[in-house]
């Protein structure tokens, strides 16, 4: 399965703002390992990069229609 980047702007912004929260949840979470802080519910934290990132690669969820 070959997912295509998307090539309109607002689509392509989801993708990126959804690639971004996924590297900084990851990042945070990491942090929080290291310095022994308690992440509860780590997996809804990652709710919102995932949809945003959905939104922009699904077609039956892109605000702008390819």
């Amino acid at each position: 399965m070959k997912v295509r980047f998307p090539k309109r702007w607002l689509n392509r912004l989801l993708c990126y703002c959804g690639i971004f929260g996924l590297v900084f949840q990851f990042t945070a979470a990491i942090h929080a390992y290291w310095h022994d802080i308690p992440l509860t519910n780590f997996w809804f934290l990652l709710l919102a990069p995932l949809l945003c990132l959905a939104s922009g690669l699904i077609p039956a969820l892109q605000p702008q229609k390819e």
